[in-house]
């Protein structure tokens, strides 16, 4: 019998799968206990099209950041910063500063996207990293002044 599971079945399958299971197992055990339902031919044709649905969410969702990494692809930003007497930063560049200036161009990317793979405590100029979407990664760069 196919059921579907409403909640995490410890050898059986986790939530909102669809398992194939005994007959007996199906009714007096899971059904009982409210842990899945029976999945009939709506319910298959309604779990098709949620995924469906979310594979074109995450197409979508790819194809953005595709565009947002052409954008920034070979782009200069530049970051301001507090610099002492003998030309040494106070504190360091964090990738908060680094998404705000991208940011305030227009462009939207999220400081946890940004890779940095050491802090930047001079001033200089620097190519960073930002992973934009799994598979997805954007190189730009950022000059320190």
């Amino acid at each position: 019998m196919k059921v579907l599971l409403l909640s995490d079945v410890r050898g059986s399958g986790k939530m909102n799968d669809i398992v194939e299971v005994s007959d007996g197992y199906a009714r007096n055990f899971l059904i009982k206990k409210g842990l899945a339902k029976q999945a009939d031919d709506s319910l298959l044709k309604e779990k098709a099209s949620q995924l469906a649905s979310k594979a074109r969410n995450v197409m979508l969702q790819k194809e953005e950041a595709e565009k947002t990494a052409k954008i920034l692809k070979n782009k200069t930003f530049v970051i301001h910063a507090n610099v002492g007497t003998n030309g040494k930063m106070f504190g360091a560049v964090t990738s908060k500063e680094i998404a705000s200036a991208i940011n305030s161009e227009g462009i939207e990317v999220d400081r946890r996207d940004i890779i940095l793979k050491t802090p930047i405590k001079n001033v200089g100029s620097y190519v960073i990293e930002s992973k934009l979407f799994a598979g997805v990664v954007a190189k730009f760069n950022i000059i320190v002044e």
